[in-house]
């Protein structure tokens, strides 16, 4: 019966671990994300300077020419927002992921250290009852 029970919290217990890495593999995967969103945020933070610049000298005729480009650049600045919002959302997940890390970690721990105790407990009730049958 304890050996079921051992083996249950084990297979438990590896489940855990699996699901654990998992998590750590899909955080990693969030980071190389937010990172490559932050350099675009730099590159679109260049492009506005550079706009701004061009329009200090640029002429009226080209200005209107250049309309249709300031009208894209918008879009993409509505899409780095769209971005932001994504990767507050992403950071509270991972935020949340963590927690629920630290929660199976304890859990694991306390399994470990209950697992341990009914082990010598029962091993020390079977040498008892040894001593007492013989």
């Amino acid at each position: 019966m304890a050996g079921n029970d051992y083996s249950l919290i084990l297979n438990h217990l590896e489940k855990l671990e699996g699901k654990i890495d998992g998590l750590a593999t899909e955080l990693q995967q969030t980071n190389i994300e937010m990172t490559r969103i932050a350099g675009m945020k730099h590159a679109l933070n260049d492009i506005k300077a550079w706009k701004e610049n061009m329009e200090s000298i640029v002429n009226a005729d080209d200005l209107r020419g250049m309309k249709t480009t300031i009208q894209d650049l918008k879009s993409v600045v509505e899409s780095v927002d769209d971005f932001e919002k994504e990767i507050e959302s992403l950071k509270k997940e991972k935020e949340e992921d963590r927690k629920e890390i630290e929660k199976l970690k304890l859990f694991r721990t306390k399994t470990v250290t209950i697992g341990g105790i009914l082990f010598f407990v029962f091993t020390t009730a079977i040498t008892v009852l040894g001593w007492f049958l013989s």
